[in-house]
């Protein structure tokens, strides 16, 4: 008997035991956090601010010419001077070469010549009709009078007739000439070849002493005192696109500056493959210092915020992808889970529910939980 109550009180002896550790490692684990919720932590703290700032949406994108003409030769011949070449500046109407104009020149002279021997006959035949008109009106007044026979009658309306058809030729005659003269003095001034617009040569493709084509290339000019940036922004952006905007242009050329301009048109639609749409700013470039073909950023404002949150960077605390920020009220800190925006030097946009006023500890984050009770330190 004795034997089996011995053998039941060592069985039961390890469950006595495990409750006893059991129940004491849980008033441990208790009086630890007791002591956790009762320790005050020292922090410093910032007040949050608010700031005016501009919202933006950024692209790429490249540059180009606002407008790009290449230059044809309108007649055939030897080119008998260069006036421009690569990158130089040029004036609309200013010339670039000139093709030898001799043949030119003599064509003109004749067509000016025919055409006056064609002035000198249409003044005849007008003369002509003239003293036809006058005969014909006498002669109608006397034949009304019987004072001159049909015959006579007829004869003077037959001349005037042939006067008239003879002054409707010459009239023709002068009116072909004056075309073909006026066709001769173009293809003269066609000789040099001129910059349709203000810009820059590009390239240029003939040379002096080269016995050229009509309708060949001969050089491309760039329009450069105002270039377009055409480039893509992401589709979550098109809500915000709107032309008028303003846009400052960014070039790896130029690294600390940034060129103003204006946003001008705007796809209607977004590119199925890329998600994103297309857009196109214009650009000053008073100076010449930005080039066609610049890979560029942009940065199109689109609207003004008043009263954004900012507090300091040191206010933020990131832990394995969760960022927050401990709003410190009445001694208490209260964790508040957010996302950051903008920066405005060691500031950072607060995006959550933190307002401007609010006040946040910037040390001893680590540290800090909801509900810690805290003490400010100046």
């Amino acid at each position: 008997m004795r034997l089996r109550t011995l053998a039941i009180t060592l069985l039961a002896l390890p469950l006595i035991i495990g409750a006893g550790c059991s129940g004491g490692k849980q008033k441990t684990d208790d009086s630890q956090k007791a002591a956790s919720e009762a320790r005050v932590l020292t922090v410093k703290t910032a007040l949050v601010e608010a700031k005016t700032i501009e919202r933006s949406v950024e692209a790429v994108g490249t540059l180009f010419a606002l407008e790009e003409a290449v230059v044809s030769a309108e007649v055939t011949g030897r080119v008998q001077r260069v006036a421009a070449d690569l990158g130089d500046r040029v004036k609309a109407g200013q010339a670039l070469a000139i093709i030898d104009p001799t043949d030119l020149r003599l064509a003109l002279d004749d067509a000016k010549s025919a055409h006056r021997t064609n002035v000198n006959a249409l003044d005849k035949e007008r003369a002509r009709l003239a003293d036809a008109e006058t005969t014909l009106k006498r002669y109608d007044e006397l034949y009304k009078k019987g004072m001159v026979s049909n015959s006579q009658f007829d004869t003077a309306k037959t001349q005037f007739d042939v006067a008239k058809a003879q002054l409707s030729e010459a009239e023709a005659r002068a009116e072909q000439s004056n075309a073909k003269m006026n066709l001769a003095r173009e293809r003269l001034d066609d000789a040099t070849i001129k910059s349709p617009i203000d810009g820059e040569v590009r390239e240029r493709f003939i040379s002096k002493g080269e016995t050229i084509e009509a309708n060949k290339k001969a050089f491309a000019v760039v329009s450069t005192g105002v270039l377009k940036f055409r480039g893509t922004v992401a589709e979550t952006a098109v809500p915000h696109m709107k032309p008028g905007q303003a846009v400052m242009i960014a070039v790896e050329a130029f690294k600390d500056r940034e060129f103003k301009g204006v946003l001008k048109r705007v796809s209607p639609a977004v590119d199925a493959e890329t998600r994103t749409l297309a857009i196109e700013a214009e650009v000053p470039n008073v100076k010449g210092e930005l080039k066609p073909g610049f890979f560029a950023k942009a940065r199109i404002f689109t609207k003004k915020e008043s009263g954004v949150p900012f507090a300091p960077e040191s206010a933020v605390y990131s832990f394995v992808g969760i960022t927050k920020v401990f709003v410190i009220k009445d001694g208490v800190a209260h964790e508040k889970t957010i996302k950051t925006g903008e920066r405005d030097a060691s500031l950072i946009e607060i995006v959550g529910d933190v307002k401007p006023g609010d006040t946040v500890a910037s040390t001893n984050l680590a540290n800090l939980f909801e509900g810690a009770k805290v003490n400010i330190s100046e």
